[in-house]
């Protein structure tokens, strides 16, 4: 079984890499099987000008499950994930468990992203995990990230994970 990870950051890697990994890490070893894949931006200086790789449209339509990870941007996804999203055919997520996890720099941001990507994912036909994780970006600022953060990882990810199994 195969999980996809979008990285919809067109930021250099940061709080959001680091909850993403954690949450891939914790696939890798609590779900013996899977193989877990990340597809991100290419590196850039200027964000507009962001690219995702050429494959990566084929390797979300070959997915048996998805975590689409995404800051919060002014209320909302970024510009550079929803280029990713145009980009798909409807097909790509449909009927996919897919889950989503959101982080921003302040709590007020808890559902802005969430509720875009939902609506997006409802019109693809993607199975959409009923829990999204969402994190003040802080929590992985630390050295030590807190247990319950950990655990909310890792709740998502066997929430994704477990419906794809059972489909």
């Amino acid at each position: 079984m195969r999980l996809v990870t979008i990285y919809g950051s067109p930021s250099p890697p940061g709080k959001l890499a680091r909850a993403l990994g954690l949450l891939e890490a914790g696939v890798r070893d609590r779900h013996p099987g899977w193989e877990v894949e990340r597809i991100a931006p290419a590196e850039t200086i200027d964000p507009v000008t962001a690219t995702w790789p050429a494959d990566a449209v084929d390797k979300v339509a070959a997915a048996d499950a998805v975590v689409i990870a995404s800051p919060v941007f002014r209320g909302s996804i970024t510009g550079t994930l929803k280029l990713l999203l145009d980009t798909l055919p409807v097909e790509a997520l449909r009927s996919t468990p897919t889950a989503v996890l959101t982080v921003a720099a302040a709590p007020h941001h808890c559902l802005a992203a969430e509720r875009h990507l939902r609506d997006i994912l409802t019109w693809f036909g993607a199975l959409t995990a009923p829990n999204g994780a969402f994190f003040v970006d802080r929590v992985f600022g630390a050295e030590d990230v807190q247990a319950d953060v950990l655990g909310e990882l890792a709740e998502l990810a066997d929430e994704v994970v477990v419906l794809a199994e059972r489909l």
